[in-house]
C-alpha cells in the first residue's frame, strides 16, 4: 500500500468517523518527505478544507520549537546548560531560586509551574509581565528535589533565558534562526503576525482534565487554570508570544525542524546545530512522577522523550533516545535519530485519550510500522 497512502488513507478515515476534525501529518525518513497529508476541515464550525500551509495551534508541541532555540545557543557556545539561570538572566535570582540551573528549569524541576489567581486573560498574552513574573516567583520545593510540570510558565523561562543568552526575543529568534533557514517562515510562528488569520484551524476545545477526577486545589490546576481554555481561539492570544503554548504549525514545518534533529543537526543542507549537539537533547533529567500530571515520564531539557511506562508507550514510541514534545489534546512533533525519523502531526478536535489509545498515537503507530521502527 505504502506509507503515504495507508496514512492518509488512516487521517480520512478518522474524520469520517468523527474522531478528527481537521488533521495533518508530515513524515520524514533519512531527510525526505514520505508523508504529507491532510484531510477534514478548518474547524468545528469552519468547513474550509485543511491545506498543507493552514497553522495549527498546537499547544505544548511549541516546547520543543523554545527548546531547540536554548539548543542551538548551546551549540554555538551562548549558552551551558548546567549553569545557574542567572548568570544569563541575574534578575531571575530571588526568593530561593539562586542555584537554579538551566537544564533544571527546562525539565520541569524548578517548582515555577503555578499560575497566578485569580486567572486573567493577560496571563497567556502578555510576555514582559511573564518574565517579570517568574523573577519574582518562589519555588513550590527546593529546586531540583521533583518535577512539576510547568505548563504555561515554561515560555517565560525559555524566553528569559533566550533573552539573556542572546539579547534577542524567542519569537524573533525562532523566527529567524529555525522557521526561515528551514523555508518554512511562514507556516512556524510562535505568535502569528498579522496577515495569516485566514489559514489559522479553529479548535473545538477539551479543557485538560475534563471529566477526571482531580480536586480543585491540585497542583494540575494550579499550572493549568479552568479559566484560561475559553482564550485559546482568541486572536489576543494567538498574537502573543507563549512559547510553551501558541506556537501556530503546519505539521510539516514542526516535521521539517525535527527532520534536521533526526539528521545530525541538519536537512536540505540547512544545518541547525552539530551532530555532537544531539546527545543533549537527548538527555534525560529526570523521569519521576510528576507532581503536576500525576504520572512519570522522561524529561529532557526542553524537550520529552520517548519511552514506555507500565508497558505503554505514547506518541513517541517506546526508543528513550526519541525525543520531541506533546501538545495538549493531541498535536505531536518529535526526532528519532536512530532511525531518521521526524514526525509532526497537527489537529484541531482536541481529545486526552486513556494511554495506550487515542488518534495521535494510531498515526504514530502506523507510521513506525510502515517503516519497519520498533
Amino acid at each position: 500500500m505504502g506509507i503515504q497512502t495507508r496514512i492518509g488513507e488512516m487521517i480520512r478515515q478518522q474524520v469520517a468517523e468523527g474522531r478528527q476534525i481537521g488533521v495533518q501529518v508530515c513524515v520524514y525518513r533519512e531527510g525526505k518527505a514520505v508523508v504529507d497529508d491532510v484531510a477534514g476541515q478548518m474547524g468545528p464550525d469552519d468547513t474550509r478544507p485543511v491545506q498543507a500551509d493552514s497553522l495549527f495551534c498546537s499547544f505544548s508541541s511549541t516546547k520543543g520549537v523554545a527548546a531547540t532555540a536554548v539548543h542551538i545557543l548551546a551549540d554555538r557556545g551562548l549558552l551551558d546548560y548546567d549553569a545557574p539561570v542567572v548568570k544569563y538572566w541575574p534578575s531571575f535570582g530571588k526568593n530561593g531560586k539562586e542555584q537554579i540551573t538551566v537544564a533544571q528549569a527546562l525539565s520541569h524541576q524548578g517548582g515555577l509551574h503555578a499560575m497566578p489567581e485569580p486567572f486573567a486573560p493577560e496571563h497567556i498574552t502578555d510576555f514582559a509581565a511573564g518574565l517579570k513574573r517568574m523573577e519574582e516567583a518562589t519555588p513550590a520545593y527546593e529546586p531540583g528535589t521533583a518535577c512539576g510540570y510547568h505548563a504555561v510558565t515554561f515560555g517565560w523561562i525559555a524566553g528569559g533565558i533566550v533573552l539573556g543568552a542572546s539579547g534577542r526575543h524567542i519569537k524573533d529568534f525562532i523566527q529567524t534562526e529555525i522557521a526561515n533557514p528551514l523555508g518554512m517562515g511562514g507556516e512556524l510562528f510562535v505568535g502569528i503576525p498579522d496577515g495569516v488569520e485566514e489559514r489559522l484551524a479553529t479548535l473545538e476545545i477539551l479543557p485538560a482534565g475534563d471529566g477526571l477526577p482531580i480536586p480543585d486545589d491540585a497542583d494540575f490546576y494550579k499550572a493549568m487554570p479552568k479559566a484560561m481554555w475559553p482564550y485559546f481561539n482568541s486572536m489576543p492570544f494567538r498574537k502573543a508570544c507563549l512559547p510553551s503554548g501558541n506556537g501556530h504549525f503546519s505539521a510539516r514545518a514542526l516535521a521539517k525542524m525535527y527532520a534536521a534533529l533526526a539528521g545530525g543537526g541538519s536537512v536540505d543542507g540547512v544545518r541547525l546545530v552539530s551532530k555532537e549537539r544531539i546527545a543533549a537533547m537527548q538527555r534525560i533529567m529526570t523521569n519521576d512522577v510528576d507532581r503536576v500530571l500525576g504520572a512519570p515520564g522522561n524529561k529532557g531539557i526542553g524537550f520529552m522523550l520517548g519511552g514506555e511506562t507500565a508497558g505503554i508507550h505514547g506518541p513517541m514510541g517506546s526508543n528513550e533516545k526519541t525525543f520531541g514534545h506533546p501538545g495538549a489534546g493531541g498535536s505531536v512533533g518529535f526526532a528519532d535519530p536512530e532511525h531518521g525519523l521526524a514526525v509532526g502531526l497537527t489537529i484541531n478536535k482536541m481529545q486526552y485519550p486513556a494511554p495506550g489509545q487515542g488518534t495521535t498515537l494510531e498515526i504514530c503507530d502506523a507510521i513506525r510500522e510502515e517503516l519497519g521502527i520498533g
